[in-house]
């Protein structure tokens, strides 16, 4: 009879032998390869040096020599509210990964009860009775990972959780390279308003000139000149005040926050590192957009492999102990002791299609996010390309305006000269006094927009990415 029973025992013991093992060498689904991009080894345009002195440093805008912006950089880093949303969303990925963890492993339940009973005996004496017991139990639950799709599910939770650590730091890049570009056009608007100030001087003293010669209608035109500066000025000022506030929503102030500290005129920033731009392959590591679509693809490509293992039957494990005593009192003590093991195996036979429609929806995400990985590369180097074209232009602006500036003032001056020594008319004065002036207007904004492209080139190249890219690894992806 015991030999018959344990023949009976006997296949449902090597199934789950059998199952169990598996569970520790097979996963179901096909494992990520960093997929090949045939990138040219070069960009299109000729890198530029930036400076002949200056040395590649992937913080750039901590070499800044401008005490103030390195100041606005700090606050916005600290109180940025887009910085504070992304840090909560690297929370949320963290605190679903620990679920997806917990859910997979063993669940341990405990439960504990006691009763009284008090009762009347028959007898004449009616003598009574008091029971007392309690029992207390500990249950397991656990389902193993037979065809790796739990596995799957942690490479998808990780997964999603780096991709949002390195969301972050693609906002973290860019509130920066905003702070900075605000900052930048804020300067270079004061320059263009404090240069409009000293031509409106130049232009009063003209038309001074003018009526003192008690030319009238000469005086009429220089006024008119005169006003016409006038009418600029408020408008910069609308631009100042704008990127005042601007840069107070990014540091999470309200608007006019930073008003004191910015109002007065100053110099445009300098940094003292050039951008590392290095090769297009670079910004496969550098750029973390790029490496968060990657991660993306990760997780996708591993959520195949979640709703494969659907297909395949699933193990369940229970048991149970449980201990009791009874008859504390005036009653006989009963003491009870159980132990049960369990397991189902849980199949869908026929389903109608739905788990394989979930996994052909799987593979169409997966390969979504393969072309989305690849479109935010090439995107990436675009930027960097645009950016290496937009600075070499803003160069050659800048330098051609130098020039004309140098041109026109001396122009305007001889034409002054000769005014005063009647070797020429007034119209000569005026035309060459709005030429300059107009000059020193685009060489500000010539100078403004070569410190926008600067950025605009740092900002493209990427940023050091070292901490992540070590967390990445301690985590196995």
């Amino acid at each position: 009879m015991q030999t018959r029973m344990a023949m009976k025992r006997f296949p449902l013991i090597c199934v789950l032998s059998l199952m169990t093992g598996l569970s520790a060498c097979q996963s179901v689904g096909p494992d990520y390869v960093a997929p090949k991009f045939d990138l040219i080894g070069a960009y299109t345009p000729s890198v530029p040096v930036i400076a002949s002195q200056q040395v590649d440093h992937g913080r750039w805008w901590e070499s800044t020599n401008d005490p103030v912006l390195r100041d606005l950089i700090a606050l916005g880093l600290a109180n940025n509210l887009d910085l504070r949303i992304a840090a909560s969303r690297i929370e949320e990925a963290r605190a679903v990964a620990n679920g997806v963890s917990g859910e997979n492993g063993v669940e341990i339940g405990a439960s504990l009860s006691g009763d009284a009973e008090r009762g009347t005996s028959s007898r004449a004496s009616g003598s009574q009775v008091t029971d007392l017991g309690y029992s207390a139990g500990i249950d397991l639950s656990w389902t193993p990972d037979v065809w790796g799709g739990q596995q799957r599910e942690d490479e998808v939770a990780l997964a999603d959780y780096l991709e949002q650590v390195y969301l972050r730091e693609d906002v973290y890049l860019t509130v920066i390279a905003d702070i900075v570009r605000n900052y930048i056009e804020l300067r270079g608007t004061q320059k263009r308003q404090e240069l409009l100030r000293s031509s409106l001087d130049l232009q009063r003293q003209t038309s001074n000139l003018v009526q003192i010669r008690m030319q009238t209608g000469l005086a009429s035109r220089a006024r008119g000149e005169v006003s016409d500066i006038e009418a600029t000025l408020p408008t910069l000022q609308t631009s100042i005040d704008r990127s005042i506030n601007v840069i107070a929503i990014l540091l999470g102030s309200q608007p006019g926050t930073y008003r004191d500290r910015l109002v007065d005129t100053q110099p445009l920033p300098e940094f003292d590192s050039a951008p590392p731009i290095g090769i297009p392959a670079d910004l496969l590591r550098r750029r973390p957009d790029v490496r968060a679509a990657e991660l993306a693809l990760i997780s996708a490509t591993a959520q195949i492999g979640v709703e494969t293992a659907d297909l395949y039957p699933e193990l369940s494990l229970d048991g149970s102990l449980a201990l009791g005593a009874t008859g504390y009192g005036t009653g006989p003590i009963i003491r009870t002791a159980m132990a049960a093991i369990g397991a189902v195996i849980d199949a869908t036979l026929y389903d109608g299609g739905a788990r394989q429609a979930d996994i052909d929806v799987a593979e169409q995400k997966a390969l979504q996010a393969f072309y989305g990985y690849q479109q935010t590369l090439l995107a990436a180097v675009q930027d960097v390309e645009s950016a290496i074209y937009g600075y070499v232009g803003a160069v050659q602006q800048r330098d051609s305006l130098i020039l004309s500036v140098q041109y026109h003032r001396q122009a305007f001056e001889q034409s002054r000269v000769r005014y005063v020594q009647g070797l020429s008319n007034f119209l000569d004065v005026l035309d060459s006094q709005r030429t300059l002036t107009k000059s020193e207007q685009d060489l500000a904004d010539a100078e403004t927009d070569l410190e926008l492209e600067t950025i605009n080139l740092y900002a493209a190249v990427g940023l050091s990415v070292d901490e992540v890219e070590h967390e990445a690894k301690q985590m196995g992806l």
